[in-house]
């Protein structure tokens, strides 16, 4: 089975939040723990002056709102870093057009620019979201596939059932329905 697709702008900005929330384990608690700190300062302080009891809600608010501004922020860094890179080099080198071949014993990733063949095994886990098939590949890899690429969902759901039986040690997140319906 064959897939060819090319990320558009969105896609590549999606697929870099990704990276950035799943593969940096550290960013979303690291965005938890400064929004606790801060409740923590702020709770101290409100004790050792005595506030009244509704001035904690309000503290408890404002780390919610550290909390927002913090991933808000990252979103933003995200989105803007997508545009600088899109401005400083051609598009076609950080969205060239990408085909995915499922073989035997391997899957073929082609670019204009390069080939790899990467073993199933490499494979840690498959997860699906709205907008992507992630492929996590050990070493840290990941290769995204934009949902658009398929057809149709039946075209998605025989290209994962395929990967799926050739990548055993693979964790498959939210891919339960493709087992449900084969034992149908």
């Amino acid at each position: 089975m064959k897939i060819t697709y090319k990320f558009d702008e969105d896609e590549l900005y999606s697929f870099n939040m990704f990276r950035a929330t799943r593969k940096n384990a550290g960013t979303v608690p690291s965005a938890i723990m400064i929004a606790c700190a801060s409740l923590a300062a702020m709770l101290v302080i409100g004790y050792m002056c005595r506030m009244p009891a509704y001035i904690y809600i309000i503290f408890v608010a404002m780390a919610a709102a550290v909390f927002g501004f913090i991933m808000w922020f990252l979103r933003s860094r995200m989105k803007r870093s997508v545009k600088v890179m899109l401005y400083r080099q051609r598009k076609e080198d950080l969205m060239p057009q990408t085909t995915i071949t499922l073989e035997d014993d391997y899957f073929e990733v082609y670019t204009v620019t390069r080939t790899s063949e990467i073993n199933y095994t490499s494979v840690e886990r498959i997860e699906k979201t709205k907008q992507f098939l992630y492929l996590e590949l050990d070493q840290n890899g990941e290769i995204g596939i934009p949902i658009r690429a398929f057809d149709n969902d039946q075209q998605m759901d025989d290209f994962l059932r395929e990967f799926i039986e050739k990548t055993p040690k693979a964790v498959h997140a939210g891919l339960g329905y493709l087992m449900k319906n084969e034992h149908a």
